[in-house]
């Protein structure tokens, strides 16, 4: 006489199916969880500041990607003293590449950065003129630090 087939565990091979299935989705999840983190790091992104016909004045600086473009505003006319007319470029200094809206951030504006820590940090050149405010001024004259 033969053996009889008895039938195996139900259920056992739908265990092992729902636990495949249940791994991708893990997989995905742990994903969105790094993606996330990594979105709420602070980028960085080092400005090339070039000042237009004037070489020994470029300097370098190191910014977050969410400060604001009237943040640089202000920095360059500590540097410079009394200035009008400012004008900033990103990468050529050329009518269409000028930034104008002093609330956006640099994110804003379509310049990326990378977290503090990475291997290559952003760099973009940036190029600026002004004019010089009039120093015959008399307003000069009482001038307060």
């Amino acid at each position: 006489m033969g053996k009889k087939k008895g039938k195996g565990k139900k259920g056992g091979g739908d265990a092992a199916a729902a636990e495949a299935s249940a791994t991708p989705a893990f997989n995905v999840m742990t994903q969105i969880r790094e993606q996330a983190v990594k979105q709420e790091q602070d980028n960085f992104v080092t400005l090339k500041m070039n000042l237009m016909n004037w070489d020994f004045m470029n300097f370098d600086m190191k910014l977050k990607t969410t400060t604001h473009l009237f943040t640089i505003k202000e920095e360059l006319t500590r540097r410079h003293g009394l200035i009008k007319n400012l004008v900033i470029c990103k990468d050529s200094y050329a009518e269409r590449n000028e930034l104008r809206d002093d609330t956006a951030t640099l994110e804003e504006l379509g310049i990326t950065g990378a977290p503090e820590d990475a291997d290559q940090p952003m760099e973009v050149a940036i190029f600026y003129e002004f004019k010089p405010c009039d120093h015959d001024d008399p307003l000069l004259l009482v001038w307060k630090s």
